[in-house]
């Protein structure tokens, strides 16, 4: 019986992760989402105006920074998804 609740209690833990991950993909992915049309925008704006070589390597710094990010995000997301498989595992065992 101790066995079952401990392993009730872990996969609660386990989900309680999974759940602040899902929380903080989120977080990140909306700043991520305005950095990256912010700086479409500045793009075509300095197209439009002729400015482009003077922000082009800037604004290649920034997209490549959001792209790290995001990198980061996508692993979040595999993590989330081992926890919740080893969850699972858990729950069927117990």
């Amino acid at each position: 019986m101790t066995d079952q609740l401990s392993t009730q209690d872990l996969a609660g833990q386990l989900d309680a992760i999974r759940v602040q991950i899902s929380r903080i993909q989120h977080d990140l992915n909306n700043p991520l989402a305005v950095i990256s049309g912010n700086v479409e925008l500045i793009k075509a704006l300095s197209d439009a105006l002729g400015v482009s070589p003077d922000v082009e390597a800037p604004l290649r710094d920034v997209g490549t920074a959001v792209e790290q990010l995001e990198g980061h995000v996508d692993r979040l997301l595999a993590v989330r998804g081992l926890l919740a498989e080893l969850t699972a595992q858990l729950q069927d065992a117990g």
